[in-house]
């Protein structure tokens, strides 16, 4: 199939059934990854080892979908992503902007992260990240929210960690249902203790707040 490919002025650093690679004198890479036996995959643009593009999927491989691959790989040859900024880049010109400083690091938010998926999963959480403007007003657990695993950690503004966890106890139709609160302040402070997190504590909402940046 790549044999069908121009790569340009690229090296090509991977060329098998399932992976096509090529690299750009600007670290700049297009990857390919195909299943075994399969004519599906995906493929994506790093730069500098950061995804700069959506990470798209194919389901069949054809004259079309090899045109488009040749298309992209002519972009690349043209320098249309020269300026595409990378995660990082993006970050830090936000952080720039509004004039904030770091609290914590990726190190740190790991510690923190695997130590609540492994001691309380199922605690409350809610997060906000620096692309966002606003955040939901509801909690989500880090077992129940699938794109927080693969989150950038230094995208993290501040986490917010609900120290309740509420199990409702249905009764049947015609009984109030039992609303059973269990307290898990002291398993939080615990962690956050052990791996030296700074944190604010809010008593009325009973939560504590984790901070990546401040102003």
């Amino acid at each position: 199939m790549f044999e069908k490919l121009n790569p340009r002025s690229a090296e090509i650093i991977k060329q098998s059934s399932t992976v096509y690679n090529l690299k750009w004198k600007r670290n700049i890479e297009f990857l390919l990854f195909g299943y075994e036996n399969s004519c599906s995959g995906w493929y994506y643009i790093l730069k500098n080892n950061e995804q700069i593009s959506p990470t798209y999927h194919y389901s069949e491989i054809n004259d079309i979908f090899l045109k488009n691959l040749q298309r992209i790989i002519d972009d690349i040859e043209c320098g249309k992503y020269n300026n595409k900024k990378t995660p990082s880049e993006k970050i830090r010109l936000i952080v720039e902007e509004r004039g904030l400083y770091s609290l914590m690091n990726n190190t740190k938010w790991k510690e923190l992260i695997s130590a609540i998926k492994e001691k309380t999963p199922n605690i409350p959480i809610k997060y906000k990240t620096l692309f966002e403007e606003d955040t939901s007003a509801y909690y989500w657990t880090m077992a129940g929210d699938e794109h927080f695993e693969y989150l950038n950690m230094k995208s993290i503004e501040w986490l917010k960690i609900s120290c309740e966890i509420k199990e409702i106890k249905h009764r049947g139709r015609l009984i109030e249902n039992k609303v059973i609160i269990y307290d898990k302040k002291a398993e939080i402070y615990e962690i956050l203790r052990n791996f030296n997190i700074p944190y604010e504590y809010d008593e009325i909402k009973n939560a504590f707040f984790i901070y990546g940046y401040k102003s």
